[in-house]
């Protein structure tokens, strides 16, 4: 599958590997581990306890576990315990955030995903050029690596010593997804893909604005700056 190429609402251009077949069923099957062992927990503290409970209320105990998926990627940023532990999450093809609505659409399809032992998600993934399994094409989502792809420019990145003082220690609270922007625009700019500073000028405010910062910098050496203060607060 081909690397899938997201604009952001920055204008921005961030390339997502999508996750692999192997590493997607790897993590349903660590999902599939945890959901199944709460479900044990479950069954094994009434059988202890000596407990008949009626249907109605075995299904409300059951519920964390037909919820797992919808929850943890709400709530995890696109992720599970699988996907995280496999280091790939969802994303919108179209740049912006999954909204609640994405992710319903994909934890409703996930019935039909999964039927015959994941055969129709494995099949509709590895025909799809952006690995998209039903409920990621009715959502508009993908499921991507979050391992970092290392390029000529991020080799040309500052790299920061054992003893480097962060000039602007909010750094380490940006997101990924903004470090991936930043960089985008940054290789954009160095490839000479901008006529003029807008965009990296557009970025700065908006990065000195979720910093809380302001900067003296040039724009192009704030946002290394950035860069380099965030990959040292997040050794």
């Amino acid at each position: 599958m081909e690397a899938i190429r997201i604009q952001t609402a920055q204008n921005v251009f961030i390339e997502y590997q999508p996750a692999s077949v192997g590493d997607r069923i790897v993590a349903t099957v660590i999902d599939g581990v945890i959901a199944w062992c709460y479900i044990f927990l479950v069954n094994h503290t009434l059988e202890r306890l000596n407990l008949d409970l009626g249907y109605t209320a075995r299904l409300l105990l059951y519920t964390p576990y037909f919820f797992y998926h919808l929850v943890s990627e709400i709530f995890l940023d696109g992720q599970s315990a699988g996907k995280r532990a496999m280091n790939i999450k969802v994303v919108k093809l179209d740049g912006s955030q999954p909204a609640l609505g994405s992710y319903l659409l994909r934890w409703l399809l996930r019935p039909i995903d999964i039927f015959f032992f994941g055969a129709v998600a494995m099949i509709t993934i590895a025909s799809s050029q952006k690995g998209q399994r039903l409920g990621d094409i009715a959502a508009g989502t993908s499921v991507v690596s979050t391992r970092p792809r290392q390029t000529l420019r991020d080799t040309m990145m500052p790299q920061a010593a054992d003893d480097y003082s962060p000039l602007y220690p909010q750094a380490g609270r940006l997101s990924d997804r903004d470090v991936a922007i930043i960089k985008e625009a940054l290789q954009a700019y160095h490839r000479g893909e901008e006529q003029d500073s807008y965009l990296i000028q557009s970025l700065t405010g908006k990065v000195e604005e979720l910093l809380g910062v302001r900067t003296q910098q040039t724009y192009v050496e704030f946002l290394r700056t950035v860069l380099k203060d965030h990959a040292h607060l997040s050794r």
